[in-house]
């Protein structure tokens, strides 16, 4: 059997799109791989969560690898009625996996999950391949799980592989104001377009101004005419 295995760190998110009517969100990450599922634990009112949650999983066929893709959903829980409601998603396909020596953090734009979804936000992961036979692949998780349970579920998870957790920790330590620029990179093009629309707003006191000379220079001359005529 083969020790080959797809590493996943959750590093963690940014502005998150808010969804408990109180301006903030409950978020946890789901992950789907060739029939296996994990997820990690439920950060409360956050809407740049931080997880350094490490998940393997097993490679059924190290051969048709480039064929398989990874989903990372996020997903806010409402704790009072157990309910989840979809934060985006992010989709790689095999071919961009990497060994685990040229793996780096990344942070992705979410992905609407249907047409009329809404969406915002980024999901730092870093994904990579490893043939390493002490790694064991997570537990599963079963498919009507509870999302209340998931935080001391997936703790339990990760108790076999805790020298992994702790170098995603180091990784995301040391490159933190690299991964914030990461982070903001994207929605920069967004706020240039706004600042983009600033400039019509100051031109407009402009063009009132010219348009009261207009209308007031031909009221003059028109009093003057009628009165020195008679």
């Amino acid at each position: 059997m083969s020790n080959l295995k797809l590493g996943v760190e959750v590093v963690g998110a940014h502005d998150l799109l808010a969804k408990d009517g109180q301006g903030t969100v409950s978020a946890s990450v789901e992950l789907h791989f060739d029939h296996q599922k994990f997820r990690t634990t439920i950060k409360d009112k956050d809407l740049s969560p931080v997880w350094n949650e490490s998940f393997y999983f097993n490679i059924s066929d190290p051969s048709s690898l480039s064929n398989l893709s990874l989903e990372a959903h996020v997903y806010h829980h409402n704790r009072q009625n157990n309910s989840k409601l979809s934060l985006g998603k992010v989709r790689l396909t095999g071919t961009s996996f990497v060994p685990y020596s040229e793996a780096i953090i990344l942070h992705y734009p979410l992905e609407k999950r249907g047409i009329l979804s809404r969406v915002k936000g980024e999901l730092g992961l870093k994904v990579f391949v490893t043939n390493d036979p002490s790694i064991r692949s997570s537990n599963p998780l079963p498919a009507m799980e509870s999302s209340l349970f998931s935080d001391s579920r997936s703790t339990k998870a990760q108790a076999p592989k805790q020298q992994a957790p702790n170098v995603a920790q180091k990784v995301f330590s040391n490159d933190k104001s690299e991964s914030r620029h990461s982070f903001h990179h994207l929605p920069n093009p967004n706020q240039s377009q706004k600042k983009q629309h600033v400039p019509p707003a100051a031109t407009q006191p402009s063009m009132d101004y010219g348009m009261r000379e207009m209308k007031s220079e031909p009221r003059a001359p028109r009093v003057v005419n009628m009165f020195s005529g008679l």
